[in-house]
């Protein structure tokens, strides 16, 4: 491996862990010994690639964006209309969710008040993809292919929609015994979310091998049957 592969291996894996820790513990509570310890380097590491943890954590937050961006064009890739367009962002949006995370994690702990962080995120990011799907939806909000309500209600309802489940999925299989990321569950959602913001579209049903009935805890029966006597 040359130099510059590796240091550009190096600096991957400092990116890779600094979105793990970033998504689990927030920008001032994830350190950078634990960054370099995930990535499997040494922390001065950290200095020699990134001028600051600031610096790195808009390089984690950048390649997240790089690859939703990467997989909403190639979902998008051939569309030809904008309600077309439209349903494969939202698509894309839901399996990038379910596969990363670690990105709405990370948006939801610096949304929430004001700061640099999310400031620039807004003109780095956020502005721009706002920017994109209020255009689609107010045109097509006017043809009457969506359900009426303004661009501001209808992006945070695809964000939330599309996002809530992977953001909350340890308390998703707590509650369910369902696993949120199986391939079947995630199409599903993608189909159910769309059926919601368009007219005239009938959701898919979940099928029997993604859907799986939760069953009692030995706890629960027992409780009950000491009820029912």
């Amino acid at each position: 491996m040359s130099r510059q592969t590796l240091s550009d291996a190096t600096r991957a894996a400092l990116v890779e862990a600094a979105v793990v820790e970033f998504a689990a513990h927030g920008f001032e509570g994830a350190s950078t010994r634990a960054i370099a310890t995930r990535a499997g380097v040494h922390q001065p590491q950290i200095n020699y690639h990134f001028a600051s943890k600031a610096d790195l954590w808009r390089a984690a937050v950048d390649s997240l964006f790089a690859e939703l961006a990467v997989e909403t064009r190639a979902a998008t890739l051939g569309t030809t209309t904008q309600r077309a367009t439209l349903e494969a962002t939202i698509r894309a949006f839901v399996r990038h969710a379910a596969r990363r995370p670690e990105l709405n994690r990370i948006m939801v702990r610096e949304s929430g008040a004001p700061s640099e962080r999310l400031t620039w995120l807004a003109d780095s990011h956020v502005r721009t993809a706002f920017a994109d799907v209020s255009a689609l939806w107010e045109s097509l909000r006017r043809r009457g292919e969506v359900v009426d309500t303004d661009a501001l209600t209808a992006f945070y309802l695809m964000i939330g929609g599309g996002t809530l489940l992977y953001t909350n999925s340890p308390e998703a299989r707590l509650i369910s015994g369902c696993e949120p990321t199986e391939p079947d569950r995630i199409e599903a959602h993608a189909d159910t979310l769309v059926a919601l913001l368009f007219r005239d579209v009938a959701p898919r049903p979940t099928t029997r091998r993604a859907v799986r009935e939760t069953r009692p805890s030995p706890r629960s029966t027992t409780t009950s049957s000491r009820r029912r006597s």
